[in-house]
């Protein structure tokens, strides 16, 4: 039987060999263990953790870990050092006598001085572990978060990796649309369970994690690029326990490949992220990689978000207006405002800068500047004793997230005294059931002022025969794709034309259709009762003076007649 002076220093030497591991769990400790277990007839040292409330919320899971075994009893009775750490998670650590080597009281006294010094000194460095994966974790996920990217991206540039890997920015689609129709806590379950699948294909140092809101990101080896995009390209995600329980998710991404071109995390980052914008507000790609033809396209938003104010302030923005034209008369019956940007005596293509203020909701200072400049001619035509038309302006579905645009929009109508019914407002369509909501009600608002509504591009989304239902626009305006491939009305898309007008006349909406071009759509729109058109056929946008002298004739002359 060992003396006291003997348990002590076997208790101090297996200590001090503890306190040198810097790690919560290694073999190290199964072999300290071993060296006293003899000694002490230990069969068994494990570890429970029991998170809290508010840790389960976050993702964290309970736990348990084998520090040492071999071959322990069962049934007799352990040593336990149980202690509540944070927020209502508790930890124990537990000893177990060896099976048929029961402590008399002087080895369960051992056996309790041993796992009280054990578990002393792994608790600071199970607290540190904590401290780690709370600021390298999402808490609303759990899983990793952006500050852990960060560190592994920098990481692998210091160690001169990073040409093996590329980063993703990835913005899940559709998350609003999904939380409309299953319910937040579903839609958080799909999101959190997509993060794990996309997760379960990686393998160290490859990750994803959360950036924030329906971000994402991720590194991942250039050799598995392409079959981590065929995921995104959509997954089905299970939130529940039937077959039916499922949705399907999926994401755009901007990709940038690491090279030697980047010294700094934030780079590779901040070029990801702009490709996956890029992708998704200008391209309408699933998926964008950096290279040289994009580092252009992000030079040319940088130039334009830069010389946006001054041409706001310059006035460089400049209104012409596409007539709207009767097939049955030839007279001009309206027209639409376009945006057409003049910068040092050269129209810059529409494409090349509104893509870019929409992306940076700049557009919205814009539309406002393009409304108020319409109104401000319109004034002017009556001023001069014209007789004025129409005129539609456009707006962004950004605008659809201020709840004080009808507001905003009768106030400017308002400071120029303009008569309501000759404004109006042209929205595009909206696949989002958030935004169809809030569509919406700003239709009914402005309805209620007397100012009219238009849907722009009718045809290209998925939401069509809703929108018919539920909006009561004045005008529906039919996507020139219906008129690009053909003129014969037994062509399947004449046939659906044909009926989309026949259903919006019945609902007291009247239909035009834009990008007519030729004789032989002149005459499929009017046996379709469609009797309004705007399009190359009659004009091209047309600057402020020369629409004037469009109105003063006031139809089109007999050469383009039919």
């Amino acid at each position: 039987m060992m003396t006291d002076h003997e348990q002590f220093k076997l208790l101090q030497n297996f200590l001090m060999k503890e306190e040198k591991v810097q790690e919560f769990k290694c073999e190290k400790d199964a072999e300290n263990i071993a060296e006293i277990a003899a000694f002490v007839k230990i069969g068994a040292v494990e570890f429970e953790e029991h998170p809290g409330e508010s840790a389960l919320r976050n993702g964290r899971r309970p736990m348990k870990e084998v520090f040492y075994k071999d071959d322990p009893d069962p049934w007799a009775r352990p040593e336990i050092w149980d202690r509540e750490t944070f927020a209502g998670t508790r930890i124990i650590f537990t000893i177990r006598p060896k099976k048929g080597m029961e402590w008399d009281d002087s080895e369960r006294y051992l056996a309790r001085k041993c796992i009280t010094g054990f578990a002393m000194i792994k608790k600071s460095l199970y607290l540190l572990n904590g401290f780690k994966y709370v600021v390298s974790h999402d808490p609303a996920f759990g899983s990793r978060n952006m500050s852990f990217g960060v560190f592994l991206i920098n990481d692998l540039i210091e160690r001169g990796q990073i040409n093996d890997y590329a980063v993703f920015f990835m913005n899940v689609n559709g998350t609003g649309e999904m939380n409309a129709q299953i319910g937040r806590p579903n839609g958080t379950i799909v999101m959190k369970r997509f993060v794990e699948k996309l997760d379960s294909v990686l393998e160290e140092p490859e990750c994803v994690w959360r950036v924030g809101g329906d971000n994402l990101g991720a590194l991942v080896r250039k050799s598995k690029m392409q079959s981590f995009l065929e995921m995104l390209q959509g997954s089905y995600i299970s939130y529940g326990p039937g077959r039916e329980d499922q949705y399907r998710i999926s994401a755009t991404s901007g990709i940038c490949p690491g090279s030697d071109d980047f010294h700094k995390t934030s780079e590779l980052l901040d070029a990801a992220q702009s490709c996956m914008n890029m992708a998704k507000h200008v391209k309408h790609l699933p998926y964008l990689f950096y290279d040289k033809q994009i580092i252009q396209m992000l030079e040319n938003a940088r130039h334009v978000e830069m010389a946006f104010p001054e041409a706001i302030a310059q006035e460089e923005f400049k209104v012409f207006y596409q007539p709207k034209v009767s097939l049955l008369t030839n007279e001009v019956v309206g027209a639409e405002a376009l945006c057409r940007w003049v910068r040092g005596g050269k129209i810059v293509p529409p494409d090349m800068f509104i893509p870019v203020l929409e992306q940076s909701r700049l557009v919205c200072d814009l539309d406002f500047y393009m409304l108020d400049h319409v109104c401000r001619d319109i004034r002017e035509w009556i001023d001069k004793g014209g007789k004025p038309v129409e005129i539609s302006s456009n707006f962004s579905r950004i605008h659809l997230n201020n709840p004080n645009l009808s507001k905003q929009i009768v106030e400017t109508i308002d400071r120029y005294n303009v008569p309501h019914e000759l404004l109006i407002v042209e929205l595009t369509e909206t696949t989002s059931t958030v935004h169809m909501k809030r569509m919406s009600e700003l239709v009914y608002k402005l309805k209620d002022e007397g100012i009219r509504t238009s849907v722009d591009d009718f045809g290209v989304g998925y939401s069509s025969m809703s929108m018919l239902r539920d909006i009561p626009f004045s005008e529906l305006k039919i996507d020139r794709s219906f008129l690009t491939y053909t003129t014969d009305t037994r062509d399947r898309s004449a046939v659906m034309m044909k009926h989309v007008i026949s259903m919006a006349t019945e609902l007291g909406m009247r239909c035009i259709a834009e990008g007519v071009e030729t004789p032989d759509q002149i005459r499929l729109l009017k046996d379709m009762d469609c009797f309004r058109a705007q399009g190359f056929f009659f004009d091209r946008p047309l600057p402020k003076d020369e629409f004037e002298k469009r109105l003063l004739a006031g139809r089109y002359t007999d050469e383009i007649e039919l």
